[in-house]
């Protein structure tokens, strides 16, 4: 399966504390990949919560707008800036949220963790409850409003060894949900460049996750790539890309195929 990526609205900075590269490094790198749309979208700083290992800090925040409008207009009429913010969604902070969603272009919807503390994973081996309040804090999320899209929503396979009921009922809610508010759900590309991992039932990357997206094909939702891009030499990776698109090879999905951040 081979296609060809215009935009990429998942973009992370140095500022999260695990991606690497000049604000900068990121655009030139899109533009020789050839996006005509590159979105930044790095981790949603927390007032109450820094952990510098999972988001930026809050009065970095500031210097983040700055740098991606002054980027923005550098580069009109070469390629197309929008800033963004990937976050999760914790009922409590949701007044924060929206105060910071009215700076920017959209808003990506990743969940992480179960706690804004980020002390309980989605990466490591969970339980059969906690895929189900993962997959009840997604709708929740997706039934605000304010997120734009849903990023690796498969990411609580990370660690999984079996594709459980509980997993599979947690799939078929997102995609009913994603259909019910419209929401364009992400096959992430970053799962592939973290390598082949051995399971019980053979060698699979952490996500795309096939099984889950079997059951994400048997329903209307939009779909789009998002690079996860940590690295600027990552919207380069092509091939990365293309092994992702094998993931879902032969599924029915429905690609968005032009940019639509507006």
């Amino acid at each position: 399966m081979r296609m060809k990526q215009l935009f990429n609205y998942h973009t992370h900075t140095s500022r999260c504390g695990h991606a690497y590269g000049e604000d900068e490094e990121y655009v030139l790198a899109a533009i020789e990949a050839g996006y005509k749309v590159l979105g930044f979208s790095d981790h949603c700083p927390y007032r109450d919560y820094p952990n510098k290992r999972s988001h930026m800090d809050w009065d970095e925040f500031p210097g983040y707008l700055e740098s991606i409008r002054s980027l923005k207009e550098k580069y009109k009429g070469i390629i197309d800036i929008k800033l963004g913010i990937e976050s999760e969604y914790y009922p409590e902070l949701m007044a924060e949220k929206e105060e910071i969603r009215k700076q920017l272009d959209y808003f990506i919807l990743g969940q992480h963790f179960i706690d804004p503390a980020g002390t309980r994973s989605y990466f490591k081996n969970i339980t059969d409850e906690e895929i189900m309040i993962y997959g009840k804090a997604v709708c929740e999320a997706l039934d605000t409003g304010v997120y734009d899209y849903l990023c690796h929503p498969d990411v609580f396979m990370t660690r999984q060894e079996v594709f459980t009921k509980a997993g599979e009922e947690v799939a078929h809610m997102i995609a009913r949900k994603a259909v019910e508010t419209d929401t364009p759900v992400e096959i992430n590309v970053h799962g592939i460049g973290r390598g082949l991992h051995d399971f019980p039932n053979g060698e699979r990357y952490y996500y795309p996750f096939r099984e889950f997206w079997e059951i994400m094909a048997q329903y209307p939702i939009k779909v789009l790539i998002g690079i996860d891009a940590h690295d600027p030499n990552q919207l380069l990776d092509m091939e990365s890309l293309e092994k992702a698109l094998d993931v879902v090879k032969g599924l029915n999905l429905n690609f968005i195929e032009e940019p639509f951040i507006k």
